[in-house]
């Protein structure tokens, strides 16, 4: 009979009997069993054949007829033969084998953040208006029907029979984890076929930082150069998948318009690549000695544009020296992480020692006042130290 997304074969009852090799050929003995063929994966099933289960099992027989209510996903089972004639009839619900006349099958994308509103195209077939909703339920199995203690539901928008779209629910009431995705159209059951969907914790601009030659001075015209965008979450954790929104835009001094006014801005093209593991490549290239400045912002989960630590960053470039340079793994890149934590580690000490107060005559109000400016400044760096530390913790990675 047909079913999404393939059709079974239904068998009721019967005889059944193991023959021996060589031994006689006898009759078999009646049996009530049920079973199906899945005509997609060409594999048998057992089903509502526990008599444990399911107490008002029709008798065992043969020959029994077979029917099929498609408005009810009844399968009706009339008479049969166990030395004599039935006149019975039996009917069981076989909605959950063979689904409803609708199904889901893909979903671009299948992860978003967990406060929701992730805009999402999903596949499948047999959609139908009105009254389509989504279900995101949590784990890894399908369910059967709605509940508040592990599902989240959306509207979704009816597109075609093949197409609709909805924004992810808020999840987190659950946590960053994974779920499942299922539909329901115009009140009916939930789709038997369902997809899974990741939920992950936010990604904040106030985490995420940026990394790279194309960030640095003194890189080499003429040739693309890059740097890494990295997105982290509300833990500070680097996120491991993709699907964010950056918005990268390099400007450069060029020509006044007019004599005598203000250097037009000139706009640099670039390139962002989604790695989908939270990082994301970025390429640019300048023909010219300049000076850029790069301005990195993020789409929040409120829709709004918001820089990223450490943004805008500045960038030069001069003619000459090797286009090799400008990659993240080149000669440049190597000194800057050598001379970063030389210099790192310089600094570190000095504060170390300007706020410390060993050895030092806490009488005299002028050395307090010393202290007191050292760990001031110390603490007002406090951002701009950890965001280069953790630049170059993410710059040793790619060696």
């Amino acid at each position: 009979m047909p079913a999404i997304p393939t059709w079974k074969f239904f068998v009721f009852g019967g005889e059944q009997l193991e023959f021996n090799e060589g031994a006689a050929r006898r009759f078999g003995d009646y049996t009530n069993s049920s079973t199906y063929l899945d005509l997609g994966t060409i594999q048998w099933t057992t089903y509502a054949s526990d008599p444990e289960v399911f107490s008002n099992m029709p008798p065992p027989r043969e020959y029994a007829s077979m029917a099929y209510d498609s408005r009810e996903s009844r399968l009706i089972v009339y008479g049969g033969w166990n030395n004599g004639w039935f006149d019975d009839l039996y009917s069981l619900n076989v909605g959950k084998i063979v689904g409803p006349s609708y199904a889901i099958t893909h979903s671009e994308p299948q992860l978003g953040q967990v406060s929701g509103g992730t805009k999402l195209r999903i596949q499948g077939q047999g959609f139908k208006e009105p009254n389509i909703k989504v279900l995101f339920t949590v784990g890894n199995v399908p369910v059967d029907s709605f509940s508040l203690r592990v599902t989240r539901e959306v509207a979704a928008e009816y597109i075609s029979d093949t197409e609709i779209e909805c924004a992810s629910p808020n999840f987190e009431d659950f946590g960053p984890r994974e779920a499942v995705m299922q539909i329901s159209c115009a009140n009916g059951d939930l789709t038997t076929t369902w997809i899974p969907f990741h939920f992950f914790l936010n990604t904040r601009a106030v985490k995420s930082l940026a990394y790279g030659p194309g960030l640095l001075r003194d890189s080499v015209a003429g040739s693309d150069v890059e740097f890494v965008i990295q997105a982290r979450n509300d833990m500070c954790e680097n996120r491991q998948s993709g699907n964010d929104t950056f918005e990268v835009k390099i400007t450069r001094e060029g020509p006044p318009k007019e004599e005598g006014g203000r250097p037009e801005q000139l706009e640099v093209a670039c390139n962002i690549t989604d790695r989908n593991d939270g990082s994301y490549n970025v390429k640019y290239c300048v023909e010219e000695e300049c000076e850029v400045k790069i301005r990195i912002n993020f789409l929040d989960d409120k829709q709004t544009m918001v820089p990223i630590r450490g943004s805008p960053y500045s960038a030069s470039f001069k003619v000459g020296g090797k286009p090799a340079d400008n990659t993240m793994t080149g000669n440049a890149m190597q000194k800057v992480i050598q001379k970063e934590l030389e210099r790192l580690q310089t600094q570190l000490t000095d504060n170390k020692k300007a706020i410390a107060t060993k050895d030092k005559d806490l009488k005299d109000v002028k050395v307090l006042l010393g202290v007191k400016s050292s760990v001031e400044e110390t603490q007002n760096k406090t951002d701009v130290i950890t965001l280069q530390i953790d630049q170059l913790e993410e710059a040793l990675k790619t060696f």
